[in-house]
Parts: structure tokens; C-alpha cells; sequence
């Protein structure tokens, strides 16, 4: 209701009903909306309010019309965040949902997908100098930009699931679609000898798109547990993930259910029963006792470049009682080892100190 003046008869007055002005804005977005936030932006004063069915009156919920910038909060707990004008106090703001899906891969080099191999968790597994590629990629009929946004709108975010996950470097990839990182893990456990297993690395990747947001989980297999120690300790010998076999047998005095080798092939084995027969040749019956074998950096207590860290070492002793000419023909027995699967033995001439896996003080170290 209003009154409007005559000029020529001043004492007069129309008496008339403005239509209230009502307005809608549309808002497109890739998810179901529960909540936004909304600030004026010139003076800051914002206030969070509830979505339902895709809609919000504001005429209840604001003083002034102008720019803002509205923060949407959606059901899959992405964020998207616009300006927009609202011309008018009774307002409505509609979100379209547009239906759209999307994955995120991880890819290598040169951008194919890395599969699973069994057991072997390749797409998901890493140690923290690996070069983490992952792709954003469309499902089939969706087009973003036929939707008119571009891929400049894939907000990522990479950080890691524990404190001791720390962060990740950047890496400069020229393409939103790729987002490429090297993890940076801190608080690395280098107390040794112990005997246990370190915990896995673990990373938690977002992308979201238009508020459809959609998570990707890196976290260490117990390949990449046991290869990050290697990192941790800055061990000369780095083992790729073809370095590592399972084990649990007598080879393994290690934390973990694998086993490193420098060599191209587990020859521990085949050693074994080369130095066994060449002592049987000697007349003698009874065995040769396994005092220790490959051992995980935290479980060795002795030299950080161990060969026994890099599965080409042996500490052996003779059963039964120990004399020097037993002594000396099990080294001998050792030294005899040529050519086996390509690998020569050698003896070392003195006993050395063992880790607390075996009762001697005194071994043999047979080591290729």
C-alpha cells in the first residue's frame, strides 16, 4: 500500500498497491544442497541457514539487497562457493541439480591407469618418494563443459589421515584435470633394534566439482611399509617393489611377512643347500643351524648397510658340539659355494656378535 501526490491539487492523494517484487535465482549444481552461508559483501555480515528440496527463501533471512557470496554445503560434503546479486528482499534461490559422475585413477607417467595386481595394491600403495599421479576423470555421457563449467572449477586437496602423515609437495603439472604430489611423512620412527611393524602412510585425496565431491585413499600396503624404511634410514640400496618376496620361513628374521633381496632372484635357499651338501662331503651328519638372515632396517642392530638388509647374508653355525676343525669346515663349507645360480660365497674368518635371535655369541657369516 502507498500514496502518490497530485501536483495540481496538492490536498489530494491516490491511495494505490504495489505488487510485491519477488525474485528467483537459479543456481546450477552436481550434488543435492543441505545447507549454504551466505555474506553481504559489503559489510561482511553473513549468517548459515538449512537447504531443503533444493530451495531457499531468503525474504525472512535478509535486510539488504547487493552482492554476496554464497557458500553451498552439499550432501556429498563438497563446497561450492559464487557471487550473486540479489536485486530484491523476496528472493528465492533454486539449486538445479544437473546430473553428473566422475571418477578419480591413479595414473603413471604417462597417464594410463595403474591396476591392482593381486595381492600387489599398486593403484593405492607408495613410499615417500614416489611421484603420486591422479586423474580426474569424466564417466561416460557426463561433459562439464557442455554443462558450461570448465576444469578449472576441480578444486583438489590432498592431506594426510594421521599427524605423522604430514603433508604433500606440489608438483607443477599444467593440467587441473592431474594432480601430482610427492608425500612428505614426518616424525619417521628410527629407534632400532625393535620388533615391530612401523604404521602405514596413509593419504585421503578430495576432488570436488561443482559441489560433488568424491574421495580417493592412498595408504601403504606392507611392500611399501617395509621399502619406506629403507627411505627412512637412507639405506645405499633403495629396493623397488620387484626386490621384495614374501617370506615367512626360516630367511625371514625380520618384522614383516617379506623379505628384501638386492640380487635378482631369493638365493638364500639355494646357498643353504649348497653349504649343507659341501659339509655333508665332509663326513659330517649333523645340520647347520640358521642364526639369522635378512633382517628389516629397525630390526638390525648393527651396521645400516648390512648385507643382511639387502638378503645377501647368512649367520649359520654347525650343530652339535663346536670345535675348531668343525669351526673351519664350515667356513670352508661356505667358501666352496661358487657359481650357484650364477653367485659366488664367501666366509668371513672371525665369529661376529648376533642379534638376540640366537643364542651364540659366535657365527659363521656367509654372505654373496
Amino acid at each position: 500500500m502507498g500514496k502518490i501526490s497530485i501536483i495540481n491539487y496538492p490536498n489530494q492523494t491516490l491511495e494505490v498497491t504495489f505488487p510485491r517484487v519477488t525474485d528467483v535465482i537459479t543456481i546450477d549444481i552436481y550434488d543435492d544442497v543441505e545447507g549454504l552461508t551466505l555474506t553481504n559483501k559489503s559489510n561482511n555480515y553473513g549468517f548459515s541457514t538449512g537447504v531443503s528440496d533444493n530451495e531457499k527463501k531468503l525474504s525472512s533471512l535478509i535486510q539488504e539487497t547487493g552482492y554476496f557470496e554464497i557458500e553451498i554445503h552439499t550432501n556429498s560434503g563438497g563446497i561450492y562457493t559464487k557471487e550473486i546479486e540479489i536485486l530484491f528482499l523476496d528472493t528465492t534461490i533454486i539449486f538445479n541439480k544437473i546430473n553428473y559422475d566422475f571418477e578419480i585413477k591413479r595414473v603413471n607417467e604417462e597417464c594410463q591407469k595403474i591396476e591392482n595386481d593381486g595381492t600387489n595394491l599398486l593403484s593405492t600403495s607408495f613410499i615417500s618418494t614416489d611421484i603420486v599421479k591422479l586423474q580426474f576423470r569424466e564417466l561416460k555421457n557426463y561433459d562439464l563443459l557442455k554443462d558450461g563449467f570448465s576444469f578449472d572449477d576441480i578444486i583438489w586437496e590432498t592431506k594426510g589421515l594421521t599427524e605423522n602423515d604430514g603433508t604433500v609437495d606440489l608438483e607443477e603439472s599444467g593440467d587441473n584435470a592431474i594432480h601430482s604430489f610427492t608425500p612428505n611423512p614426518i616424525n619417521r620412527p628410527t629407534e632400532r633394534p625393535v620388533r615391530t611393524r612401523n604404521l602405514a602412510i596413509s593419504y585421503k585425496t578430495s576432488i570436488t566439482i561443482i559441489g560433488l565431491k568424491k574421495e580417493f585413499t592412498l595408504e601403504q600396503d606392507q611392500v611399501d611399509i617395509l621399502r619406506q624404511e629403507y627411505v627412512d634410514f637412507g639405506i645405499t640400496f633403495q629396493p623397488q617393489r620387484s626386490n621384495v618376496y614374501r617370506d615367512n620361513g626360516a630367511w625371514n628374521v625380520g618384522n614383516y611377512d617379506y623379505i628384501v633381496t638386492e640380487s635378482d632372484d631369493n638365493h638364500f635357499q639355494t646357498i643353504y643347500d649348497a653349504i649343507v651338501s659341501n659339509w655333508e662331503a665332509k663326513g659330517y651328519t649333523d645340520g647347520i643351524t640358521v642364526s639369522s638372515a635378512y633382517r628389516n632396517p629397525r630390526r638390525n642392530p648393527g651396521v645400516i648397510n648390512s648385507r643382511h638388509l639387502r638378503g645377501l647374508a647368512l649367520d649359520i653355525y654347525p650343530q652339535g658340539v663346536i670345535t675348531l676343525q668343525r669351526w673351519l669346515d664350515l667356513r670352508t663349507s661356505g667358501n666352496e659355494v661358487t657359481e650357484v645360480n650364477g653367485v659366488n660365497a664367501h666366509c668371513d674368518r672371525s665369529g661376529t656378535f648376533v642379534d638376540d635371535n640366537c643364542s651364540l655369541a659366535n657365527h659363521i657369516h656367509v654372505q654373496w
